[in-house]
């Protein structure tokens, strides 16, 4: 028999070669290669699109982890928000560094002029109250790229359930009256309870009230307590919930649409304080605006990966692929998929990671002599040596010509090249900046580690 891993691997191979065409299956002009579109048994529908008269929606892909792979994915979308509008994602639990990081999404969220919002914890812990959650939302650095609300602090509305087995009712942060659109930014990652976290649990569990988040990890009984409902319970409760969210603002073809970001990916979800460290590599970012096709995507990508056995193992544990059948039974979403590749007949990027212990920071580099040089030297080992009380410094072998890098401005997770030393430097706070101090990049993941960094580093070129 086939493995799972070994069909998936090979589905997407398929894919990859042209075996599938097409358009996006919402209609908009897809303008890339299909990667591809798995059946059922592998994570799609029962029957094949072709066969079932349905055009599958369509999931756009970059491998690159980046503000500008960020750009790529929500241009492919299409998306079109008008009014005030909402990035719901994570800040993230204190002492926990797998979250978003603002380096990555702080120019997106910006352009769209959105407001961050979230919704407090029912866990206890630090984001449990609207001042510590907005506190963690400024140590975090989300209150620094946008307003942030905290859409509970006023209480919760409610918004009925259609057609659940478990939920009449999502009780959801007051404050989402407020807003016209709905961007779900997720962090894709493991998830204690659930198996894995992507679009319906940052919609769900996200987007509920306390007593909300309380009435679906219950299963619909009780608000007040966690309750002890069976597994696929409140697994279906997650899904209800999302639904809920996606018929208030008006379905796949309403005001919400959805992004997964596949970084970090440790079995352990942004809301626990000491998640166990990635034992797998970065895969990319996905978009859609059908939540149940996204994260089947997702699940899928996890699978056929060869470095994923513990995220795998933590999914099938809990059973977390049942949040995407009764998904897909209650009409959230469509476990069919066409997967739309963006980066075929594009330069990849320039991006290093630099390395120290379990420590890693991920920088993109910009397109100056000064980064080309470096990126030509890696890869290096060093050791790190601090400065002042804002960064961390190496030197690499040879100079860097400077003739055309941007002067360095900015603040935390900026790689900067200062001419006179001879050093990069790796900011972890504000600086001012000068004439000799030239910027390279930025970080776009593990920005909350350089800080800590002593002795030995590992420069690479990412992979």
């Amino acid at each position: 028999m086939i493995s799972r891993r070994a069909f998936l691997q090979g589905a997407i191979a398929i894919g990859a070669a042209g075996a599938m065409t097409g358009c996006a299956g919402d209609g908009r002009e897809a303008g890339s290669s299909p990667v591809g579109s798995l059946p059922a048994d592998a994570g799609g529908s029962s029957a094949a699109p072709e066969e079932s008269g349905i055009s599958a929606p369509a999931v756009y892909f970059t491998r690159e982890i980046s503000p500008a792979g960020l750009s790529r994915v929500w241009e492919a979308l299409g998306a079109q928000p008008a009014g005030n509008i909402a990035v719901k994602l994570s800040t993230g639990e204190p002492g926990g560094h797998n979250f978003l990081q603002p380096e990555l999404i702080g120019d997106f969220v910006r352009g769209l002029g959105a407001t961050i919002v979230e919704c407090n914890t029912a866990y206890g812990g630090q984001r449990a109250t609207t001042e510590s959650h907005l506190q963690a939302a400024a140590d975090h650095g989300f209150t620094a790229i946008a307003d942030v609300d905290i859409m509970d602090a006023d209480g919760s509305m409610s918004l009925p359930v259609e057609g659940g087995r478990h939920l009449t009712e999502d009780l959801v942060g007051s404050h989402l009256a407020n807003y016209d659109y709905v961007v779900s930014l997720a962090h894709f990652k493991g998830h204690a309870m659930g198996g894995f976290g992507g679009a319906i649990k940052n919609c769900s569990i996200g987007i509920a009230s306390r007593e909300g988040k309380m009435l679906i990890h219950s299963a619909g009984t009780s608000t007040t307590s966690w309750g002890n409902p069976a597994q696929d319970d409140f697994l279906e409760s997650m899904a209800e919930a999302a639904k809920a969210v996606s018929d208030h603002l008006g379905g796949v073809d309403g005001s919400i649409c959805y992004i997964n970001v596949m970084n970090r990916l440790s079995v352990d979800c942004d809301c626990d304080s000491h998640p166990a460290e990635p034992e797998m590599a970065d895969i990319g970012i996905l978009a859609s605006f059908d939540p149940v096709a996204l994260d089947r995507a997702c699940v899928d990508l996890v699978y056929a990966a060869e470095d994923g056995a513990a995220l795998v193992e933590r999914i099938e544990s809990r059973n977390g692929a049942h949040t995407l059948e009764h998904a897909e039974a209650i009409g959230l979403g469509s476990q069919a998929y066409e997967l739309i590749e963006l980066d075929e007949g594009r330069e990849k990027s320039m991006a290093i990671t630099v390395t120290c212990g379990d420590a890693v920071v991920t920088y993109e580099l910009n397109d100056s002599r000064a980064a080309r040089d470096l990126y030509g030297q890696l890869p290096l080992t060093l050791e790190v040596e601090p400065f002042s009380d804002n960064e961390q410094t190496f030197y690499p072998p040879s100079q860097l010509d400077c003739s055309d890098a941007p002067l360095a401005q900015g603040g935390a997770g900026v790689l900067a090249y200062y001419r006179p030393w001879g050093d990069v430097v790796m900011f972890y706070a504000g600086f001012n900046g000068n004439d000799s101090l030239y910027e390279l990049g930025h970080a776009i993941s593990g920005a909350d580690a350089i800080a800590g960094m002593s002795g030995t580093v590992r420069v690479t070129r990412a992979e």
